[in-house]
């Protein structure tokens, strides 16, 4: 700004170069600058770009007459005081002038700012929608790898085969909980959020399957809130849970082991899932890459409003997850 009205002056307007025009206008940009460094602070702390572009583009429009005529005032004074013409001062014609004039540099200013902003969001926008993809991608990965897990399917077709001569009735049964199993893993694999009793349906037949691998030696408890069931929750993120409990508390648990599995509605509005297996926890030896997935999950979908810890509690390992009531 100073260097063009340098130019406009002293080759279009004086004819001549003049030091004191070059400090006036000095000032004037400072002045400009610290108006319009506090106008973006405005911006920021009222969150003006989060509205719709038409309400933005009108704030923008407003907002440089304003700044202009505040610049034209700040500026006037000094500049009237320095030229020694206070008759003239505060005119209408010399005002409205002024503001006008101030309003090509301010305008151009916001535009540029609001544009780079704008931009700046969809850009934003673009990234998170990338990520948001690319996470439903690895769900979808997630849940086929776990609903097609050699481990789980050789055991529970090993299971099956021999009920077959023994009990051909609950080897039935158990071919229909292992198709729908895999099923469920494939119906809800692009839901953002399933109720709870859905989900907590799933680990039933999840773990009367391991069950039949186990027997007496998998014992499950259950002590369910009915005011959670119809709470939702990320899909798998609860039979992942209990999955990791089999796998590194049951399956290396020497006598009875025990799997408890509970449900709440806690004050402020928070639903807690606890799930605790008989073990000791060795802090980094359960943290595979279920328990890492669902920590990227719940952080993405819930904007880290959740808490998910994994612990020791007296003789049992206790994975403790607390979410916002949807």
């Amino acid at each position: 700004m100073v260097l063009i009205e340098i130019v406009n002056y002293t080759f279009f307007i004086v004819g001549k170069f003049m030091q004191d025009i070059l400090y006036i206008f000095i000032g004037c940009a400072a002045v400009g600058l610290l108006l319009t460094h506090l106008y973006k602070r405005l911006i920021v702390r009222y969150k003006i770009l989060n509205a719709s572009l038409s309400y933005v583009w009108i704030y923008a429009f407003v907002s440089t007459f304003v700044i202009a005529f505040f610049i034209t005032i700040a500026t006037e004074i000094p500049i009237l005081i320095y030229r020694k013409q206070m008759e003239t001062a505060f005119t209408f014609i010399s005002i409205a002038g002024s503001t006008v004039n101030w309003m090509r540099y301010v305008g151009v200013w916001i535009i540029i700012y609001f544009m780079y902003k704008i931009l700046q969001q969809h850009s934003a926008v673009q990234s998170e929608k990338l990520v948001v993809e690319n996470l439903a991608r690895t769900t979808e990965l997630e849940l086929l790898k776990m609903q097609l897990n050699p481990h789980f399917l050789f055991n529970a077709l090993n299971s099956i085969k021999a009920l077959v001569i023994i009990n051909p009735e609950q080897s039935r049964d158990a071919i229909v909980k292992l198709s729908e199993l895999l099923r469920f893993t494939l119906q809800y694999g692009k839901d953002r959020f399933i109720p709870l009793r859905s989900e907590l349906e799933q680990v039933r037949k999840y773990l009367e399957l391991e069950q039949l691998r186990f027997g007496s030696r998998l014992q499950v408890f259950y002590q369910l809130s009915e005011a959670a069931d119809l709470q939702l929750i990320p899909p798998a993120i609860l039979l992942t849970l209990v999955e990791n409990a089999v796998k590194h508390g049951v399956a290396k648990q020497i006598g009875v082991a025990n799997i408890i599995i509970t449900t709440a509605i806690e004050p402020y509005e928070s639903l807690l899932i606890t799930i605790a297996n008989s073990g000791t926890y060795a802090e980094g030896k359960h943290e595979g890459i279920g328990l890492k997935h669902i920590t990227k999950r719940l952080e993405e979908m819930y904007e880290g409003k959740t808490v998910f810890s994994i612990g020791q509690q007296d003789l049992l390992v206790s994975a403790t997850l607390k979410l916002p009531i949807k």
